[in-house]
């Protein structure tokens, strides 16, 4: 949007600092655009605009000209008409002002971006490269603008977002404030027609911006938005509020004109007087001389109202506009000293809009987002009062390649609205809410015959770290699922499947830091129950002539057991032999007394594990049974084959001699 009230009253136009740094480059001060620079360098964007058009329509200097025509697109990019804009820089380029000024190459590529034509966008920064201009800040337009095209195909949030037509108008709809505890009735400010006065800003070529109040009814329905009482709208442009935590005062931002196109702005408070407002009144944060032209606005309370936040201008601060704070005292009504928020917020660049979540992250815009123009960028709360963590740019489609600012959100949910100047809008500025819908989690599950494949009609449990539990018979095809609302964010399950007659096994899921919906699938494959019988397990390996559990980047001994102890754990009548076994290499007794060491390391591990003593024997095989015979080994290649094929042979296995163990006898 605009930039005057800028960056107070309304928003700054973040595509000035572009521009700013150049102004004796750009106002030849010729006398046909004598008045539209002029016009411009007081930011009349919509007076400059239109007195560039007149001087085009005049002047006869061809290098004038190209200027002429840089200068009314840089006017309308000002007021976000970029299809004007567009135009215009085509007329400069055909004049060939961009040989003198790449500029003009830069600001058309932002143009597009804004529009989310990154092809285009894309060439645009290549040609201002190519013509000169600096090729860092190409770069970094280019890889932008790649970024964002693929955020868009591929969104990295779950957000959803929607235009709110009922509240927006063909204008400026920006800086929505909750006006009720239920977040059921907002406050905003429009440049609609319906707004108080009969004058033109200069600056956007609408009328001024007023506050306006609509209500939701029960079918989630806003109602035509009203304006406040002439106690909060004036002439002048009103915007941006915030409200105290009962809801009886509402403080928002006035930028009164002193003459064509300056403002001076500064929060203002009015009290709720039933379905009015009483009188307002300016609210004294900083100690101003008769030579401070500060600029003081964006009020917004932390949660628990002890501090308000404000964006200003004033000295002590790290670049152009910053967020600052004071201490808010309820008893006496008074507010501290400002403070700057400091390094890890504010910039070189603006600062703005902020606003405080109901778990204390901070949320504002800023100029230096990922995502291009005005972005909104959120800060976890971190150690001491009123600090935070670095910003990180918040993901699309929050963002969008536009300008995206003054998010507010509803007590106690993710959900809110926020301003944005994004494609497909009412107006220059539309409002938009967002929702973050619910992960919807699901746990399937499928049970065979380890041996036949035949579908099994197990019992299913399934136990979750949150409390919840549930009980449940496989059907005929040996299904089951959990696909309502059963299954939780941040909880873990375990999961335990067992038939009568079947070694009952099982495992583990959870949905602790998941971003978008999951469905846990299983297949569980029972193995029946055969006394005496060897079971093959995950490979329990050993170092050459150790007993010592061998772990490696490929196979972890120690987790191999895991598989044995989950097996335990599940079937607590269970007595097992595990046996284990060497490689060929040594004499026969001492294989056989290693192996005994590396069968009772392994009971030694389950008893630490919490397995009873007395369901456990270990028994040593030695090298009477080889997985690979000594021949095949032989005749292997390489002395990494051959040692794999003896690590192989270096095993544990188990046998179910029992199950007829009763625990704590």
């Amino acid at each position: 949007m605009h930039k005057n009230l800028q960056a107070f009253c309304t928003r700054t136009g973040v595509a000035s600092s572009l521009i700013m740094f150049s102004f004796g480059a750009l106002f030849a001060q010729t006398d046909y655009a004598a008045e539209a620079d002029q016009a411009f360098e007081k930011m009349a964007f919509s007076s400059s605009a239109q007195e560039y058009i007149k001087a085009y329509a005049k002047v006869k200097d061809i290098e004038e000209k190209g200027r002429v025509a840089f200068m009314t697109g840089e006017s309308f990019r000002m007021m976000l008409e970029p299809a004007a804009a567009e135009e215009w820089y085509d007329k400069a380029i055909g004049l060939r002002y961009g040989a003198d000024d790449p500029s003009v190459y830069l600001v058309y590529g932002d143009v597009m971006h804004s529009q989310q034509s990154f092809d285009d966008a894309i060439d645009w920064y290549v040609a201002y490269k190519e013509n000169g201009g600096d090729a860092a800040v190409a770069d970094a337009r280019i890889e932008r603008a790649d970024n964002d095209a693929l955020e868009l195909d591929e969104p990295s949030s779950r957000y959803m977002v929607e235009n709110l037509l009922l509240l927006n108008s063909d204008g400026y709809d920006f800086g929505v404030g909750y006006a009720s505890k239920k977040s059921d009735e907002v406050v905003f400010a429009s440049s609609r027609e319906s707004s108080t006065g009969s004058g033109e800003d200069p600056i956007t070529g609408q009328s001024y911006m007023d506050l306006f109040r609509s209500e939701q009814d029960k079918k989630d329905r806003w109602s035509t938005p009203e304006p406040l009482n002439s106690t909060v709208n004036t002439e002048f442009n009103e915007g941006t509020v915030t409200f105290d935590k009962k809801y009886k005062s509402i403080y928002f931002t006035r930028c009164i004109s002193d003459d064509e196109s300056s403002y001076a702005c500064d929060l203002y408070r009015s009290t709720s007087m039933g379905s009015k407002y009483g009188p307002s009144e300016v609210v004294e944060l900083i100690n101003r001389d008769e030579n401070d032209s500060s600029q003081v606005g964006h009020p917004s309370f932390t949660v628990e109202n002890d501090f308000l936040m404000f964006v200003s201008d004033m000295d002590g601060g790290f670049g152009g506009k910053d967020i600052w704070y004071a201490a808010y005292d309820s008893k006496e009504d008074t507010f501290g000293e400002p403070i700057n928020l400091g390094e890890n917020i504010n910039t070189a660049g603006d600062e703005m809009f902020p606003n405080m979540r109901y778990d204390g992250t901070l949320f504002y815009s800023s100029t230096n987002g990922k995502m291009g123009g005005l972005d909104i960028l959120s800060a976890a709360p971190s150690d001491g009062t009123m600090k935070f963590e670095k910003g990180e740019t918040v993901p699309y489609p929050i963002n969008s390649s536009a300008d995206d600012f003054s998010i507010v959100f509803k007590d106690g949910e993710d959900a809110g609205i926020f301003t944005s100047s994004r494609v497909g809008g009412k107006g220059k500025d539309d409002l938009y809410s967002f929702t973050l819908p619910d992960m919807k989690f699901c746990f399937r599950a499928n049970v065979y015959d380890y041996d036949t494949g035949n579908p099994l009609m197990a019992g299913v449990e399934v136990n979750g770290s949150n409390g919840d539990s549930w009980t449940f018979t496989a059907d005929a095809d040996g299904g089951l699922e959990l696909c309502g609302d059963e299954i939780k964010k941040n909880a873990t399950y375990d999961v335990g499947v067992e038939l009568q007659g079947y070694i009952s096994t099982g495992d583990r899921f959870a949905t602790a830091g998941l971003s978008e919906s999951t469905t846990f699938a299983r297949e569980y494959f029972l193995k029946e129950v055969v006394l005496d019988q060897e079971y093959q397990m995950p490979l329990v390996l050993y170092a050459f002539n150790e007993a010592e559990l061998l772990v490696n980047n490929e196979v972890n001994g120690t987790d191999s057991l895991e598989y044995l102890l989950d097996i335990m754990q599940r079937n607590e009548t269970y007595v097992i032999q595990l046996e284990s076994h060497t490689d060929s290499r040594g004499k026969d007794a001492y294989n056989k007394e290693l192996s005994q060491r590396r069968a009772q390391t392994c009971v030694d591990y389950l008893i630490g594990a919490g397995i009873d003593r007395e369901r456990l024997i270990a028994v040593g095989r030695g090298e009477g049974m080889l997985l690979v015979a000594d021949a095949e080994i032989n005749r292997m290649e390489t002395e990494e084959e051959k040692e794999r094929a003896h690590q192989a042979n270096r095993r544990t296995v188990f046998r179910i001699m029992r199950f007829d163990y009763v625990p704590g006898e």
